[in-house]
């Protein structure tokens, strides 16, 4: 794998954890429904709905190759942005009190 798509597939794997983030936000409710089964149902279809689009975008950038870093970094991005979002609304309820 050659030096340009090593730094195509780190800047897609950080836009793609932001994009997972705000897919994971938009569809919150749907993910934690009341009954358990669809709950289930929704979750396990994020999940490999997601998987699966970025292995195919990884797959034509550089034919599939996927290096732990991509996945860290993907993982890290949705980490943080979950972080700073959860840290904003603490201290709305704090300001609000």
């Amino acid at each position: 794998m050659s030096l340009t798509e090593q730094a195509v597939s780190i800047l897609f794997s950080f836009l793609y954890g932001i994009l997972i983030y705000f897919a994971y936000k938009i569809s919150y409710k749907y993910l934690y429904a009341n009954k358990k089964i669809y709950s289930f149902f929704n979750s396990l279809l994020f999940v490999v709905d997601s998987t699966l689009v970025y292995f195919i975008i990884m797959y034509k950038i550089n034919e599939g190759i996927i290096n732990i870093l991509f996945i860290l970094i993907t993982l890290i991005t949705f980490l943080l942005l979950n972080y700073f979002n959860l840290q904003k609304k603490c201290k709305n309820m704090t300001n609000r009190l």
